[in-house]
């Protein structure tokens, strides 16, 4: 079982890889048709040079043949059937590559659990309007997800954010009826209420395709609220209060503000509950200045401030000026004598 599972994650970077061409090729020739400018068409990319003698060209710049339209057609219908074969087709297949990924959510390596949750915004883009999901999303990925956020293991510093996009991801989907772009990016767009059933919400028209945001669950499910109601110091009142700015505010800040400020309300109660222990190395608590939660962050800054926002590309460029500007000595208190 161990080995096909990784035959099939292998098989899914392949598949990837495969395709990056004919999606690249697709979008450049929507962009063509929107902006009604053939010319997009017979140019590569900028970094490229030199041209293609107004012939066209695919994305990466390469000449175009007679049957690459005809080949691309046939790579999409394949990458679609095997993806949904994949995680909709065969129920065994599914569940073990699904229950992997999610599982490893808890793996105790930052690098590993990052490129998991890009996984999870797959699955949650292909599989979260299917009802044969809602258990294993509503409940073992967003509880994992908020677990590894309330508990702050120190393997988790540097990857907060990605945690908190991944429960928003699942929480919009599968409580609010809101869609997002692909990888859970961009602001929430609300579905509206299905007249036939004012409990319900209207699918998405991007259900069926995974590759431009997906669908959502129709019908919401209470999984994720029940989780966040049982975190500490969190109950149904609060888990309302979140609903209702959420479904006001869809813009992916405020949004992520507000998962933020309740768990870290969460984490805080947690903290007093467990009170002080010991250091246990990279399993133990991150501390208030390396974790997320314990940082005062300032992100409502908006351009045309008065205070001028400060990269770290611009103070390293800063330092380095100052390094190379030449110290002047004073050669007059040089010599000077007490």
């Amino acid at each position: 079982m161990h080995c096909a599972m990784v035959l099939l994650l292998l098989f899914c970077c392949f598949l990837r890889q495969c395709r990056a061409l004919v999606l690249a090729n697709q979008a450049k020739e929507e962009q063509a048709v929107k902006k009604n400018d053939t010319s997009k068409l017979g140019s590569g990319p900028i970094t490229r040079v030199g041209d293609s003698n107004g012939g066209r060209v695919n994305a990466d710049g390469t000449p175009r043949g007679a049957n690459d339209a005809a080949i691309e057609a046939r790579k999409t219908l394949r990458i679609n059937e095997m993806c949904r074969f994949i995680l909709l087709a065969d129920e065994r297949v599914a569940y073990s590559l699904a229950s992997a990924v999610v599982d490893a959510l808890e793996y105790p390596d930052a690098y590993t659990c990052r490129r998991c949750t890009k996984i999870c915004h797959r699955i949650l883009e292909a599989c979260a309007w299917d009802t044969r999901y809602t258990q294993l999303i509503g409940s073992r990925m967003f509880g994992k997800a908020v677990k590894a956020i309330v508990t702050e293991p120190k393997w988790m510093v540097g990857i907060e954010w990605d945690m908190i996009n991944l429960i928003r991801d699942v929480y919009v989907r599968l409580v609010l009826g809101q869609t997002l772009l692909p990888g859970g990016q961009g602001p929430a767009m609300q579905q509206p209420k299905d007249p036939n059933n004012p409990l319900a919400f209207e699918q998405a028209k991007n259900a069926d395709k995974p590759l431009i945001g997906g669908g959502m669950l129709c019908i919401p499910s209470d999984l994720p609220r029940e989780i966040f109601a049982g975190l500490p110091g969190i109950g149904v009142e609060t888990v309302r209060k979140l609903d209702a700015e959420m479904s006001q505010k869809r813009s992916a800040k405020d949004q992520k503000d507000a998962l933020r400020e309740l768990l870290r309300t969460a984490s805080e109660n947690l903290k007093q509950a467990e009170g002080s222990s010991p250091d246990g190395g990279i399993f133990g608590r991150a501390n208030e200045s390396e974790g997320l939660l314990g940082q005062n962050i300032k992100r409502d800054w908006v351009a045309g401030d008065k205070d001028r926002l400060l990269t770290a590309s611009m103070v390293r460029k800063q330092e380095a000026a100052k390094a190379e500007e030449p110290t002047n000595y004073d050669s007059a208190g040089l010599f000077k004598l007490d």
